[in-house]
């Protein structure tokens, strides 16, 4: 059931979607506080690998140190170089490239080059700057914020679903990225909606429930859409007795958890997907994706062959619904700017209206400007 039972204010006034003013406070206000899901235990797997990422404009590189996952400024502490520019790789000590300068996975210094030319070497400037970083599921979360709670004190949806297996159980089927001509909230909006699917991806995208099977949860820091999937009963059949194979009694009911502000999190019998919207400019996003299979608690050959092909079918539909998508963003964004109207949202879209509500609470926006 719906939580609401009439049509609901369009909270956000078009000019919010592309205000330069607005895009700032949001980066200061929304995200830079808030924990972000920057990759995945699959993309650096092994002791030396390590990513670079540019998030909210700060550089910072994540990396493999035995097994532990530490995520620092990517910036030398010497001259002020990045430590990196590639975007992904391997070595065997965390180097700058610059002058070949060291450091430890606690940020410490290690070898410097020519190093009696900087006695004395008191510490303290020379150690890199760490950020926070944990672990949920198969995925790896960092903030910017010292001062944020725990990942597991964060309210919202985000950790139940995260912690219902472990790591282990989850093998990456795929990963990659888009960047979209609108601003994020377009995207965020789109993807928490399902009132578009009949029309956008007749397809790729099987029936969900009726408005008495479909279940929205809204709290003020995130929201969920349960909803069972109508599909053909030889599909349950089949689908039944091969993912057994993986884990005894995996439902085929669709779970959508948004984590505000932009952590998307999906869950369908044997697959998880998770999505996040980086905002890059007031026009401007960038969408991470991956993909996950389960695996079977006991791994047998036949087990092992389900998963692969599980996940490898869930990208090709995934990816296949996001092309769809992502052709109406720039129409999207193009039409909030010359938009002279208000907008209203439908009972079926209420998710829509909890986003922009809290975009609209924690930016101390007027209510008076709507």
């Amino acid at each position: 059931m719906f939580v609401h039972q009439c049509r609901l204010p369009h909270v956000l006034k078009p000019s919010l979607y592309f205000c330069p003013e607005q895009y700032q406070k949001e980066i200061d206000v929304l995200f830079r506080p808030s924990w972000q899901a920057v990759a995945s235990l699959s993309d650096l797997p092994a002791d030396g690998d390590f990513l670079t990422r540019e998030l909210f404009g700060t550089p910072i590189i994540i990396r493999n140190f035995g097994g532990t996952i530490r995520t620092f400024l990517n910036v030398c502490p010497h001259r002020h170089c990045l430590l990196s520019h590639e975007k992904s790789g391997h070595s065997k000590e965390l180097t700058c490239q610059y002058h070949g300068w060291q450091f430890n996975a606690d940020g410490r210094t290690g070898k410097i080059p020519f190093a009696q030319n900087f006695r004395p070497m008191p510490g303290g400037p020379e150690c890199l700057k760490s950020f926070r970083t944990e672990v949920r599921g198969p995925m790896i979360f960092v903030t910017l914020n010292d001062d944020a709670p725990t990942l597991r004190d964060v309210p919202g949806p985000l950790i139940p679903v995260m912690d219902e297996f472990p790591a282990e159980r989850w093998q990456q089927a795929g990963a990659w990225s888009y960047d979209f001509n609108a601003g994020w909230k377009v995207v965020a909006e789109n993807t928490v909606e399902t009132y578009h699917v009949p029309l956008i991806h007749p397809k790729t995208l099987v029936s969900f429930g009726t408005e008495e099977e479909i279940e929205h949860v809204i709290t003020p820091e995130g929201t969920i859409l349960r909803s069972p999937i109508v599909s053909p009963e030889l599909y349950r059949r089949v689908a039944n007795r091969l993912l057994s194979l993986l884990e005894p009694g995996c439902t085929h009911q669709y779970r959508l958890h948004h984590t505000f502000p932009n952590i998307f999190i999906m869950r369908i019998d044997a697959m998880l997907q998770v999505m996040s919207v980086f905002p890059t400019s007031p026009e401007s996003c960038h969408m991470t994706v991956h993909v996950f299979a389960l695996k079977a608690v006991k791994e047998t050959f036949g087990s092992r062959l389900m998963t692969k092909l599980w996940g490898k079918a869930k990208v090709a539909v995934i990816k296949q619904i996001l092309a769809e998508d992502a052709r109406l963003y720039p129409d999207l964004q193009r039409g909030m700017k010359h938009s002279p109207f208000h907008g209203t949202i439908s009972t079926l879209e209420e998710l829509v209206w909890a986003f922009q509500d809290y975009v609209r609470r924690k930016c101390g926006i007027d209510d008076r400007e709507q």
